[in-house]
């Protein structure tokens, strides 16, 4: 179970100019305004494991990951805790933020990551100076929705036909190589990690994935789709 405490990141540094050019909604702007953006953002580094935000924290800022790797984590009644999403280099997260109130959720750095953060004032007000950022934040959104709609619908289906969901979804993010434990695609898929570590060793067993030091490999997609495609 993770241990919520919030601690002060391992180093912080203030860039000038982080180079937005690595994050998604940003690629359709022209490197001049890019740099003029650049001096409203907080850049900042935590460590593995580290806490970026927790669940009752006050949404200030909209957050981007340069480097590494975040996860938004949902903390069940029961003490067990679901990876929501992860998120990588160029993605967007704590988008709750937009609203006000509180984040909802717990946004953890799952590797030494890099992050950039904008004051939710700031950030709007760049939106509606720029169109084309404004369109690139909804189509990370709607992305967002359309994944939170599957979850519900592949939520009662069995834990077979979630995890092969779930490996398919991952690879729309992070290609081939995912980089989850078993445990978090167990989280993700919302079954027992025992039940994940047997349905993945069916796969490797067949040559469909391999893993190792807390990544899996995709080794044959096509075999994954029409395994989870006969299941329906």
């Amino acid at each position: 179970m993770l241990i919520m405490t919030k601690t002060m990141p391992v180093s912080f540094h203030v860039s000038k100019k982080p180079c937005l050019s690595v994050i998604d909604v940003f690629k359709g702007l022209p490197l001049p305004i890019l740099g003029m953006i650049g001096d409203q953002a907080t850049d900042k580094k935590y460590a593995k494991r580290e806490s970026i935000f927790l669940e009752d924290d006050s949404a200030e800022f909209v957050w981007f990951v340069k480097e590494g790797h975040v996860k938004e984590v949902s903390h069940l009644f029961n003490g067990k805790s679901k990876t929501l999403c992860m998120v990588g280099p160029g993605g967007m997260f704590g988008v709750s933020a937009f609203g006000g109130g509180k984040y909802g959720f717990h946004g953890l750095a799952e590797t030494d990551a890099s992050v950039l953060s904008f004051p939710i004032p700031v950030f709007q007000d760049l939106m509606e100076k720029y169109p084309v950022l404004a369109g690139g934040v909804l189509s990370r959104l709607s992305k967002l929705l359309r994944h939170s709609k599957d979850m519900q619908i592949f939520a009662q289906e069995p834990a077979e036909k979630r995890l092969l969901h779930v490996l398919v979804g991952m690879t729309a993010e992070y290609g081939l190589t995912i980089p989850l434990t078993r445990r978090e695609i167990a989280e993700m898929a919302g079954t027992a990690v025992e039940t994940c570590i047997r349905v993945l060793s069916r796969l490797e067993t067949a040559g469909f994935i391999t893993s190792l030091h807390g990544k899996l490999t995709i080794q044959n997609l096509e075999k994954i789709k029409e395994r989870l495609e006969a299941s329906q």
